[in-house]
């Protein structure tokens, strides 16, 4: 499995812009799994889990990587291409047509539910400390400006955790870690009146 599979098509993109095929994606650790072992850990029917596979094996997301048959029955074991997925910063810096732009939303509206979903799931248990949350808002920026803020504190963060993916380590316990630059779009419709 490589570290980080970068996506540079459509197909690709379209893939993982649906928020449960990132939640089997999540599922999978360094052992491959079946169909029906996912569906175990996720807690949903077979076929529903069968159909997702699917879509990421056509694009390459997923790979099958052993069949075993049992009880006359072949059972087939996937694993993720790599441990990361990311878009291809050409697609998200160029004249992005509207279909494009349209995937690319969807699949940051489902990065976001998952985050949300974990985020109440965490709440819900009393998980969720104010020290762990930052929130800054009222800053007025260009589209340029908050790219390049985005840029320099994605790069900073990398070098913080790089090598903090190994669950083998004592004292840890998995964390998702988001920045977003999100337009207000309230505030802005009150300044332009």
């Amino acid at each position: 499995m490589k570290d980080i599979l970068v996506l540079r098509d459509i197909e690709e993109i379209k893939a993982i812009s649906h928020p449960y095929r990132v939640e089997i994606l999540e599922a999978f650790g360094e052992e491959p799994l079946s169909a029906k072992q996912l569906s175990e850990v996720l807690g949903e029917p077979h076929a529903k889990i069968n159909y997702h596979i699917k879509t990421l094996l056509n694009v390459g997301i997923l790979e099958l990587v052993e069949e075993k048959v049992k009880s006359g029955i072949i059972e087939k074991y996937y694993l993720p291409k790599a441990k990361m997925v990311v878009i291809d910063k050409s697609i998200l810096n160029s004249g992005i047509d509207n279909n494009v732009a349209q995937t690319l939303n969807q699949a940051s509206i489902s990065l976001f539910e998952k985050i949300s979903d974990d985020f109440y799931r965490a709440a819900e248990n009393n998980e969720v400390q104010s020290k762990h949350v930052r929130h800054y808002n009222q800053y007025y920026l260009t589209e340029d400006e908050c790219r390049e803020l985005m840029e320099v504190l994605a790069e900073k963060l990398g070098e913080i955790l790089k090598d903090k993916d190994k669950k083998e380590r004592e004292n840890v316990r998995p964390y998702n870690i988001t920045l977003m630059g999100v337009p207000d779009l309230r505030r802005e419709k009150k300044l332009k009146k």
